[in-house]
C-alpha cells in the first residue's frame, strides 16, 4: 500500500494564524475625585492609554486586540476608590517583536498593557492583576 504525504505547510504560515486569548482582571485604587467624574475614559486612567492605541490595536498590524473592556467600581474607602477592570485580549504572537513574542501570554500582555499602566502618572494605581489564558 503506497502513502501518500500531504503538502506541508510552511511553519511561518502555521505559526501567523496561532491567535492566544486571555483574561485580565485588575484591580486599581482611584482617587474618589476621578471615580466619581462621569464620562470616565478609564482606558486612559487605569491603563495610561491617552493616545487610545489599546482601542485602536487590530491582530494584524499589532499583534493584539481587546476583545472586550469592562470597569466596575468595587468599593470606597477614605477617599480612594477601587475598581476592577476585566478585560479579555487577544493575541498573535508572530505579529508582534521577536523578543515580546518569546515570552510567556502573562509576559506579553504585562509589557503590552501593564508597563505602560505602571510607568504613567494617573491618578489610578495598580493593586492586583490577574492574567487567566482562555481556553
Amino acid at each position: 500500500m503506497a502513502v501518500i504525504a500531504a503538502p506541508a505547510r510552511p511553519a511561518t504560515e502555521l505559526q501567523d494564524r496561532v491567535v492566544k486569548r486571555a483574561e485580565v482582571v485588575g484591580v486599581w485604587a482611584v482617587d474618589c475625585v476621578c471615580a466619581q467624574r462621569t464620562n470616565t475614559d478609564w482606558a486612559a486612567e487605569l491603563l495610561g492609554d491617552v493616545e487610545h492605541r489599546h482601542e485602536h490595536a487590530t491582530l494584524e498590524g499589532d499583534g493584539y486586540h481587546l476583545d472586550s473592556f469592562a470597569v466596575e467600581r468595587v468599593a470606597a474607602q477614605r477617599g480612594t476608590a477601587y475598581v476592577r477592570l476585566v478585560c479579555a485580549v487577544s493575541v498573535r504572537p508572530a505579529r508582534l517583536s521577536p523578543t515580546l513574542a518569546a515570552r510567556t501570554l502573562r509576559g506579553m500582555l504585562d509589557e503590552l498593557m501593564l508597563t505602560p499602566a505602571r510607568a504613567k502618572a494617573t491618578c489610578a494605581r495598580l493593586i492586583d492583576v490577574a492574567i487567566v489564558p482562555a481556553i
